[in-house]
């Protein structure tokens, strides 16, 4: 049943929305805005040719193609704007500012009053001014600039060798079967052009372009990640099992184990994000640990008992032990569902769940199939690894390992002191992206887009979205934009209904009448000032007016035109830059406009925004509310003992070492790595509950050479699932898998010195011991 879960109703979500909780003010105003546009996405299909004429024929073949796609796939394609650019040129005259078409009347009747005193033979000009032609001058320049601009292609590059395709999407970027399907076609059609036109040059970016590179990404990784995980694993169990038997066995328990835990996200959670889909791996790599402390205790005790009393002396031996690390890591994980952000909240349920899970069937089902499967086996681990252990970590005086430990500690938390305070959070956004050819090849065709028809046709620095309910508070927010572009720079133009109905029209058509009877009384022959004449029957044009081209892109799914504003980022906006995106979602969140109302915005970029400072926020509540945890845990069930202070000490250490670490490196807090922290938290207390649990009843040194190598090997499996994350194009999945392999070293470590330091040095309390005479197996 969980395999069918797991399979069958546990999707992949890529997008930034299944970071953020449904509530969430961006992801609320998102699911609004998604509810009243038709075109849920936006993705580019860029044709690049050596010649017009080639680039010509296949855009045409494009436009034609991406129209026979279902309207499922697609709401509409932009290809060409001629439509516009006629409509704009036969209304043009409505399209001038009112203050433009006002100095152009009040100039027009100088120069017709200068004209006919010049022509009077009695009048003599007593002004010394001269007057300056530079105002008609100036109004000629923008209708040059005004008839250039018609004349221009929106969606063809100036030299005509480039042409942009706008594929408004009819699905949400987050249905990826539908990705897939259209990506499917578009590559289709593609081919088929570049079949017939082999010179030419097709590319695509955004929207579905970038889900499908992102997820197929996060597929890869996942399923490279799992097989590695899978097979070096299984090489260093049994390299210390020594048993293919043994080996089989644990792998079956937690391969059962991992599925469960996915069962359970699929009824729970019901998607996997960026945030969880490599936990197989760690679930695996971490969850195998308890299976791998049993069967080495129960080989140990194999030598001298029989298959059930050894069995159970193994059981009594590390019951406590690894339920303290179970626990240990469920509070680590379960810390994240302290915060409002879903890819944290999704970890801490699947992860902390993954653990019990996984706890649970090493001490029901586990020890099941060693009394079917194992009754003859007796070989011993490899001793390799304890001896290992010995040779780096162990020590004569433990005062002065604990000396060393406590000098690097002070050191670590120094180095942590000045990383914490220059700000460890990742802002530089390609590090945070998947490095796949198809992921960089999509964004190297919106870049050539940007360069060639203008930044913010699709991708973050495209447009953000304001949707009001009444006509009328368009222009307000329009108004509110401008002025406050005047004050933050890194806000943009806007676009809006009134851009092809502009306002202001009755008082326009008044000037725009003066004019035209200014010049028809003059009599005005001047073929420059004729072509400034305003054609007769000029009326004021509604939406009514648009043609449908046009019309269709400001319409919304219950036929209202016009009530939906776009803003885009300004010309100093980097969208590389995370502090950049902070700073323009924080800058239009809210408008307030003149007469007190506010509205919303909603987009891509401020839901992004909004997973970066969620981090920052969440973050110091993270890692205390597992602190605090973890201690608690550790001082119930272990008791205020040595052992308890000691197995906190080295928990601390090894946190803190990591940390150290990671900013040494250079390696910045991003939305994935970050819940390294609590993990590793949780992973100190595992290793050292384990060392410290044998190093009360063993001499230390007898304690690291057998528990010790266990727990070695423990460390080892969890390596490698961390390690495994680094084959992930996601470089956040990389700084994830890294930041966790170094806690994990440091961790590990820390347990092998500092527990069993403290625990030798002048020990005299009683020392406790776990009988396996109270265990019995049914």
């Amino acid at each position: 049943m969980s395999a069918y879960l797991t399979v069958f109703h546990l999707p992949l979500e890529a997008d930034f929305a299944s970071l953020l909780p449904a509530d969430a003010p961006s992801v609320r105003d998102a699911e609004r805005l998604a509810e009243r546009m038709p075109a849920q996405d936006t993705m580019l299909m860029l044709v690049v040719a050596p010649d017009p004429a080639s680039r010509e024929a296949a855009g045409a073949k494009a436009i034609a193609g991406v129209e026979k796609l279902g309207s499922d796939l697609v709401q509409r394609v932009e290809g060409d704007d001629h439509e516009l650019r006629e409509y704009v040129g036969a209304n043009r005259f409505l399209f001038i500012a009112l203050e433009d078409l006002e100095l152009a009347r009040r100039t027009l009747e100088e120069e017709v009053a200068q004209a006919k005193a010049r022509a009077n033979p009695m009048f003599i000009d007593l002004d010394d001014a001269p007057r300056d032609p530079r105002r008609l001058d100036e109004l000629r320049a923008k209708q040059r600039a005004g008839e250039a601009q018609l004349a221009k292609r929106s969606h063809v590059s100036a030299g005509g060798h480039t042409q942009v395709l706008v594929i408004r999407t009819a699905f949400r970027g987050t249905d990826v079967e539908k990705d897939l399907r259209m990506m499917g076609e578009l590559e289709a059609l593609a081919s088929s052009i570049r079949q017939a036109h082999p010179s030419v040059t097709i590319g695509f970016a955004g929207g579905p372009a970038v889900t499908v590179a992102e997820h197929d990404a996060l597929t890869r990784g996942m399923v490279m990640s799992s097989l590695i995980t899978l097979v070096l694993v299984a090489l260093v169990l049994l390299t210390y099992l020594r048993s293919v038997r043994i080996l089989i066995l644990l792998t079956a328990n937690i391969l059962a184990a991992t599925l469960i835990a996915f069962g359970v996200a699929a009824v729970t959670v019901g998607h996997l994000n960026a945030a969880t889909a490599f936990l197989g791996a760690i679930i695996a790599g971490n969850g195998v640990n308890y299976g791998i402390l049993l069967v080495a205790r129960f080989l140990e005790e194999r030598r001298t008992k029989p298959m059930e009393v050894a069995l159970a002396a193994a059981i009594g031996g590390t019951l406590r032990p690894t339920l303290v690390a179970s626990l240990g890591a469920a509070i680590a994980y379960g810390a994240l569902g302290a915060t409002e952000f879903r890819g944290f909240a999704d970890f801490a349920l699947i992860g902390g769940a993954g653990m019990l899970v996984c706890w649970i069937a090493s001490y029901v089902m586990l020890p099941l199939l060693l009394l079917r499967f194992a009754k003859t086996s007796t070989r011993q681990p490899s001793r390799l690894f304890g001896r290992a252990v010995v040779a780096a970590f162990g020590f004569k005086r433990p005062i002065v390992a604990l000396v060393v430990a406590g000098g690097l500690s002070l050191g670590a938390i120094a180095v942590t002191a000045h990383y914490i305070a220059d700000d460890p959070f990742e802002y530089d956004l390609p590090k945070l992206r998947s490095q796949a050819p198809d992921a960089v090849a999509a964004r190297g065709w919106l870049k050539l887009s940007d360069v060639t028809f203008g930044r913010g046709l699709a991708g973050l620095a495209g447009q953000t979205f304001i949707a009001v309910d009444r006509a009328d508070q368009v222009p307000a927010v329009v108004d509110a934009l401008a002025e406050l572009r005047t004050r933050e720079p890194i806000v943009g133009p806007t676009r809006s209904i009134l851009d092809v109905v502009p306002r202001d029209q009755p008082a326009k058509l008044a000037e725009l009448a003066a004019i035209r009877k200014t010049m028809d009384d003059a009599g005005i022959d001047d073929a420059q000032l004729a072509s400034l004449r305003p054609p007769d029957g000029l009326r004021e044009i509604t939406a009514k007016d648009l043609p449908a081209s046009v019309a269709v892109r400001l319409t919304e799914r219950d036929g209202r035109i016009g009530h939906i504003v776009a803003v885009k980022p300004g010309e100093s906006f980097d969208e590389r830059n995370g502090r950049d995106l902070i700073k323009f979602a924080d800058a239009v969140r809210q408008i307030r406009l003149a007469n007190g109302d506010t509205v919303s915005t909603a987009g891509a970029l401020v839901m992004f925004a909004d997973v970066l400072v969620q981090i920052q926020k969440d973050g110091p509540l993270i890692t205390g509310i597992a602190a605090v945890g973890l201690v608690v845990m550790v001082l119930l069930v272990v008791g205020r003992t040595r052992r308890s202070y000691a197995v906190l000490a080295a928990s601390a250490a090894g946190t803190i070492g990591m940390v150290a670490v990671c900013a040494l490196y250079g390696l910045k807090v991003n939305f994935l790595d970050f819940v390294a922290l609590p993990i590793t938290l949780g992973l100190g207390i595992d290793y050292a509950i384990n060392v410290a649990d044998r190093a009360a009843v063993d001499d230390p040194m007898l304690a690291l050479r057998s528990t010790g190598g266990t727990v070695l090997v423990c460390s080892l499996t969890t390596m490698i699932g961390y390690a495994s994350l680094l084959v992930s194009d996601n470089m956040a999945i990389q700084g994830f898998g890294l930041a966790s392999l170094i806690g994990e070293i440091t961790c590990v470590a820390a347990a092998f010195v500092i527990v069993p330091a403290m625990v030798s040095v002048r020990r005299s309390e009683p020392v406790a011991s776990y009988s396996s005479a109270s265990i019995t197996l049914v």
